[in-house]
């Protein structure tokens, strides 16, 4: 939130970043139409930067970054940019690196406030 209007949102995703058979391009279609509406719903059109984050878990088992991570963020219009991150299975190293997305995002240190 930024006075009173959302600027982000973020979707936690539960399956891989990577390319795999049934996604040959990382991401899923499904994904980036699901994000846009969010964004299209929650952040307003006059808004300067509106941005959305696909959180995914790192694949230990993969040493390098998916390309759609490295590039991020990718735009959907002037307004409205979406970034694709892969987190760490630990939680402070997920909470930091959202953290630091955000305020990369917002182009300042986010300030947090709690949801319930």
């Amino acid at each position: 939130y930024s006075h009173g209007d959302i600027r982000g949102v973020v979707d936690a995703k539960y399956k891989t970043i990577h390319p795999t058979a049934n996604s040959p391009q990382g991401p899923q279609r499904e994904d980036l139409y699901q994000m846009a509406a969010y964004l299209g719903r929650f952040v307003p059109r006059n808004h300067e930067n509106g941005w959305g984050l696909l959180a995914y878990p790192h694949d230990p088992a993969r040493a390098d970054i998916s390309w759609a991570e490295q590039g991020s963020p990718w735009s959907l219009d002037h307004n409205t940019k979406v970034l694709f991150a892969s987190l760490p299975h630990n939680s402070a190293g997920a909470v930091q690196k959202v953290k630091s997305l955000i305020a990369k995002m917002q182009g300042t240190e986010p300030r947090w406030r709690a949801q319930t």
